[in-house]
């Protein structure tokens, strides 16, 4: 039909006449041909007058339409379509005029709903609702149908139907989700097994992904390793250098490839890649990347005829794997962090020193192992339970000199001050510390190390001591004066003395 527009002559216009006869009596058209012009089903003005001005007008509208639209008669085969269903579908108006619309475009798990808008539209109902059909290749269409009765006061004769394609809305919606979803799982799943196993599915609700694999190369090591693979043909690959395969390809040039079996063949020529394992139909991957740095890939491959890829399968595919990226990246960092708060953990449980985090009015918060034995304590709990003023510092101003020092420098350098233990004996502490904050903290907090100097203040004190002593005795001791020595003198064998 191709949206044009031509004068109808005096034969069209007894066709005309025919087929309004017949849908005013009752009877359904009984001439259909591919020759059959849209204008057919409009001819039910009530004044004939500039019928052909009319006609016209309504085909352009028909044809110019942006969404698909048909009119079938009662026994649902097409009566004519728009440009817009024809590219929708992929039919020319050849192919469908006088078929069954249902076997055209029908789905057959929705025989049930079609024949509830037939029993609505016989009704004289006009409905509205989001479904799906198939296009000619079979390919699945999403579509929001409405349709509605055409015909006179009585029984209608025809029915007209409007098919909006939403396939890229659904997608879209789909994709929306699905990106939501991986995020989701990204910040709850701890276990990365865990967490592929459910990309993956997400990935299969979005195009076919039943071979699906995720590829990581660790720079540290120089190896790629496949910590997820799920293949119809091949086993996961053990961990291996880079070498020329279609995953290495994408690693090296960090872009999306959608290789068809031409696109494959192309690249093996040009040497750059060399193909192992089962040969897919087409193979699909995208590049995992931090920034500007590449570090994985995630693909997808089938086997089957019936299951190609193409380039919309690709852009959803790259949304995907940028979520997957970033959430691979915070998964690793956290990883890390988890590690380094390990080793920090460990390194303050087993140090000699003392170390603790309190308020800045002095109220422990947590405490080192060293910390409690410093203090006499058999617990943690008790230790934290303590009012410092009262229960820690032998002279109580001197938290407040303590703080009174952090507030002037910001800090305490190697401040020393009395402590009493449990039993009340006191040990003589030197702090170091410094003031933090964080967003999980409410307030400032402070983070110091204590130091038991008290057997070495006592050794100094002893040491100290000692050299007064010292020195008081060689101060008070009297003076002996020695008598000069008598020179001896040796005799010479001649009996010179010498």
């Amino acid at each position: 039909m191709g949206g044009r527009v031509t004068r109808v002559q005096s034969e069209e216009l007894a066709r005309a006449r025919r087929l309004k006869q017949a849908l005013d009596s009752g009877a359904p058209p009984a001439y259909v041909s591919a020759e059959s012009d849209c204008r057919h089903a409009f001819l039910s003005w009530k004044n004939h007058e500039n019928i052909e001005t009319r006609c016209q007008y309504l085909e352009q509208f028909f044809q110019n339409a942006p969404d698909g639209l048909s009119i079938v008669d009662a026994e649902r085969r097409v009566i004519c379509v728009n440009d817009a269903f024809e590219r929708m579908f992929g039919y020319s108006s050849q192919e469908v005029l006088g078929q069954p619309i249902d076997q055209l475009i029908g789905v057959p798990e929705r025989e049930a709903e079609v024949q509830w808008i037939a029993e609505c539209v016989a009704r004289k109902e006009k409905i509205t609702i989001e479904t799906q059909r198939r296009n000619k290749d079979g390919s699945p269409v999403e579509v929001s149908l409405s349709s509605a009765p055409i015909g006179d006061d009585g029984k209608p004769l025809a029915t007209g139907t409007v098919y909006r394609d939403i396939s890229r809305r659904k997608r879209a919606l789909a994709l929306s989700s699905a990106l939501y979803r991986v995020a989701e799982k990204s910040s709850t799943a701890h276990d990365l097994q865990q967490f592929f196993a459910a990309v993956h599915s997400i990935v299969d609700e979005l195009m076919y992904a039943r071979n699906f694999y995720i590829a990581l190369y660790d720079s540290a090591t120089e190896l790629l390793a496949f910590p997820y693979f799920m293949d119809e043909q091949d086993a996961a690959p053990s961990p291996k250098r880079l070498g020329r395969g279609v995953t290495e390809y994408v690693l090296r040039t960090g872009e999306p490839l959608l290789a068809t079996p031409e696109k494959l063949d192309e690249l093996e020529r040009q040497g750059e890649v060399e193909r192992n394992g089962t040969r897919s139909l087409d193979w699909m991957g995208v590049p995992l990347k931090a920034g500007n740095r590449t570090f994985g890939a995630l693909v997808v491959q089938t086997y089957s005829k019936n299951r190609r890829y193409g380039e919309q399968d690709k852009e959803i595919l790259t949304f995907v794997s940028q979520q997957l990226a970033s959430a691979i990246e915070h998964n690793k960092n956290e990883q890390a962090l988890r590690r380094s708060e390990a080793r920090y953990r460990s390194m303050v449980q087993s140090s000699v020193y003392g170390i603790f985090r309190s308020s800045l009015e002095g109220k422990f918060q947590d405490v080192n192992p060293a910390l409690i034995t410093m203090l006499g304590y058999p617990s943690a709990d008790e230790v934290l339970a303590l009012d410092p003023t009262k229960d820690v510092f032998v002279h109580p101003e001197d938290q407040g000199r303590l703080m009174e020092e952090f507030r002037r420098t910001g800090r305490m350098d190697g401040i020393e001050v009395k402590w009493k233990r449990k039993d009340g004996s006191p040990i003589t502490v030197r702090i170091s510390g410094r003031a933090v904050s964080s967003a999980d903290e409410p307030a400032d907090v402070l983070e110091a190390i204590a130091e038991d100097v008290t057997e070495r203040r006592v050794l100094e004190d002893q040491f100290r001591q000692a050299q007064k002593m010292e020195a008081v005795g060689r101060s008070s001791s009297p003076t002996i004066r020695s008598s000069p020595k008598r020179r001896r003198f040796s005799r010479h064998p001649t009996g010179r003395r010498r």
